[in-house]
This record gives structure tokens, sequence and C-alpha cells, in this order.
């Protein structure tokens, strides 16, 4: 049996809940024909040309991505212009783009709880809940790690596990840490939570320069992994999930990770005065535990 785009949608809705989203997102079917029929899924972090052109070669007839491709009203459809250009490319294969994004990010098993996962934390909760939803679910987590260690172990350990290594710290690498708070992706608003959850560290990605100065001066810790390598663990988990539900649902669906998804940042070393390193973008290897499904 072969699903259609909105059939598939409507499985990864399972887990990831629309009414989880942020009222500022826009998740779900972004381009495409939800009636289509799919026998083909890509999955990957952002939808790109790269990504666009990849699934057209593999004849997938729809791409998931975690980004949404639109997120502001388009007031033009001139295709001299990136995003035009994209979404009419996606039309034109016949390509149907949906994302999952803060829905994905506050659900449990989704974004945070990966991270969450990999460093070992128990008794995890989120860092933010609102209301009707359970308190299982919400945006960030905090936990406790196995035993006290120095922030030096915890760098290596995540800048290892994501592939990165050029991390942006705050705190000294003897300090002893056991409470952590984290948040895959952007996370400065989420600051004031792990500080009023007692967190001895936050682990997120594009802290503001305020928050690192306020982290400085209370001695708190925090590690900047960077917004690609803290959420690109969600892309295998959401490929394993759809194998998962297609194999459930008795649907004839091939699933696909997007195998080129690197991080956009290249990271300069500058060794000495004359010359330096330059180490290209990269991403998290396939090894984080997705036991919640």
């Amino acid at each position: 049996m072969t699903p259609t785009v909105c059939e598939i949608w409507n499985v990864l809705s399972k887990w990831a809940p629309p009414e989880l989203a942020e009222s500022w997102d826009n998740t779900g079917l972004q381009v495409g024909d939800p009636d289509a029929p799919v026998q083909r899924l890509m999955v990957a972090l952002d939808a790109t040309e790269n990504v666009l052109e990849a699934a057209s070669e593999q004849k997938a007839e729809m791409v998931l991505t975690h980004h949404p491709l639109l997120f502001r009203p388009v007031s033009s459809l001139d295709i001299s212009k990136q995003l035009p250009r994209l979404l009419a490319g996606f039309l034109r294969k016949k390509i149907a783009l949906a994302a999952a994004h803060t829905n994905l990010d506050s659900t449990v098993g989704g974004v945070s709880d990966l991270l969450a996962i990999a460093l070992g934390l128990s008794d995890v909760k989120p860092l933010h809940t609102s209301e009707p939803n359970p308190p299982s679910v919400g945006l960030g987590r905090i936990g406790n790690l196995p035993y006290c260690c120095k922030l030096s172990e915890i760098m290596l350990k995540v800048s290892s596990m994501l592939r990165n290594p050029g991390l942006l710290v705050v705190g000294h690498p003897e300090q002893m840490i056991t409470r952590v708070a984290l948040c895959g992706g952007s996370g400065s608003d989420l600051w004031p939570m792990a500080v009023d959850e007692d967190a001895d560290l936050f682990l997120s990605a594009e802290i503001k320069h305020h928050i690192a100065r306020e982290a400085e001066q209370m001695g708190k810790a925090i590690i900047d992994a960077g917004h690609f390598y803290t959420e690109w663990p969600v892309v295998p988990a959401m490929a394993e999930y759809m194998k998962q539900q297609a194999s459930d649902e008795g649907w004839d669906l091939k699933v696909d990770i997007f195998d080129d998804e690197r991080s956009p940042f290249g990271l300069w070393i500058n060794k000495n005065v004359k010359t330096g390193e330059f180490v290209p973008g990269a991403r998290p290897l396939l090894s984080i535990n997705t036991s919640f499904f």
C-alpha cells in the first residue's frame, strides 16, 4: 500500500503533534499536493537546493525537514530570488515538502530529549512547559548527570558525539558539573529557566553575549555547540520513526536520509600569525539512541 503526503504527515503528527508548535512557527505541509502518493521519502534538517536535487535524483516524492522553508509570507514569486526559486523547484519536480519544527522540539523523544539521552541525564523534564500541554512535553530539558564530572569531560563528550571541533564555552575546564540544562538549536530564551532550575551547565546554541557574560558572573557554565550540530541528531530519529511506522502500516515506503548535509559553518583555527587551519563543517554520527519509538 502506498501512502499519501497527508498520511505521512498524519503519522508523524502522532509523535510530534502540531498543537505542540509555538504560535510563531510554521509546521506542516510547505509545498505540494497532500493527496499525492509517496513511495520514497527523504529526511533532512533543512530544505536546500542540494536536498531538492538529491530528492529528484533518487525519485523521492516527498521531503521531510525539521526547519520550515516558509516562515514569513512570500511577497513575490520572482524566481531570480533564492526562496521563490526553491519553492518553484519543488513544485516543478512534483516533490512535496513538509516540516516538523517546534512540535518536534517539544515532544517526548524529540530534539532536546535526544541530547539528554546522549549525555546520560536522569530525572529529565522540560525546561519550559505551557498550558494546556502535559508536563512531559515542552522546550528544552533539565536533568542530572550520573556522576559529578569536570566541564572538560563534558566538552570532550559533546565535541566527539556531535563531531563539532569548535565549541564556544563559558566556564573553567576544571569546573564540576552535576546538573545540566539543554536545548537543541537556538536556546538563549531558555537561559532564565536553566538558572531557576539551578543548572550548573547550559548546553545549547546561538547564545547571546549578555547571557554568556551573566553566566560568567554567576559561575555557571555554558557550551554553545552550534545550531546545526545540536539539532541534526533528530534527522536519523525522524527517519527511523518513519521506517517503523511504514512497517506498522504496511506501507510500500522507502526512507532515506540526505547524506551530504553538513553544518554551513566551517572553523578557522589561527595557529600563528601567518598560517592557520580551516576545518569544514561536519555533522553528528548516527549513534544517538532512539528507543522512545
